[in-house]
């Protein structure tokens, strides 16, 4: 599903986010990348998104090397992907229901297909009630969950969230994270870069380690105490 072959990154001021990373993700696997601020988790994420091109090395995307990728076939590569975001990234002059349809419309979905789907995506998500609610209306809760609908309404094969609850109170975070695990276990494939310990504690999933951008630990079920975190 995902695959890091001896990848390395180096920023053009020095800082070497990343260095001769080898990883692997499995389909239907729940991972978490962890690490402090700055360790290189982000990176990682970018990279697998192709927002940010490794230095040395290859990755892989479903068996396909997209660091060989032209920049116009990033926009499907990013189709079988679902992406979540610290700071939810929705469209402020569009309700709930239309934040969600556009990630349909920009992969040209016709509109029955469209007035099908959004409606059982924001009734997974719980937010069926706020299809006519505007984001500025919505708590951040309620925001990341619209955040959450718009990443999944295209059935991908991968979900991708970096730092998802770090805007978010910890009963919240904790409702988010329910949710992505729902989404888990009707067989999408997870991924979440976090430094949420008490998230990543109580989860008990696949958990990798980075620090000064070296995974120095990669445990199939554990959390934060494992890695020698406090």
């Amino acid at each position: 599903m995902i695959r890091f072959e001896e990848v390395s990154k180096t920023y053009t001021t020095g800082v070497e986010a990343v260095k001769n990373t080898n990883l692997e993700i499995d389909k239907g696997e729940f991972v978490f990348i962890v690490g402090s601020s700055g360790c290189g988790k982000s990176t990682m994420i970018k990279m697998i998104l192709k927002e940010v091109e490794p230095s040395e090395g290859r990755i892989y995307i479903n068996g396909k090397d997209i660091t060989r990728l032209p920049k116009s076939r990033v926009p499907y590569l990013r189709r079988s992907m679902g992406i979540v975001f610290q700071d939810f990234r929705l469209l402020e002059d569009k309700t709930v229901y239309e934040n969600v349809a556009y990630a349909m419309r920009v992969i040209g979905a016709n509109p029955r297909a469209i007035k099908k789907q959004v409606p059982n995506v924001l009734s997974l998500v719980g937010l069926l009630n706020k299809e006519s609610a505007y984001p500025n209306e919505l708590s951040g809760g309620e925001q990341q969950r619209v955040a959450v609908a718009r990443a999944i309404v295209n059935n991908p094969v991968m979900l991708i969230a970096d730092e998802p609850t770090g805007n978010l109170d910890p009963e919240t975070a904790w409702e988010i994270m329910s949710l992505l695990n729902d989404i888990n276990r009707r067989g999408t494939t997870v991924v979440v870069a976090t430094h949420a310990k008490e998230i990543v504690d109580k989860m008990e999933k696949r958990v990798v380690a980075i620090d000064k951008g070296v995974i120095y630990s990669d445990i199939k079920k554990g959390g934060y105490v494992e890695h020698g975190y406090n």
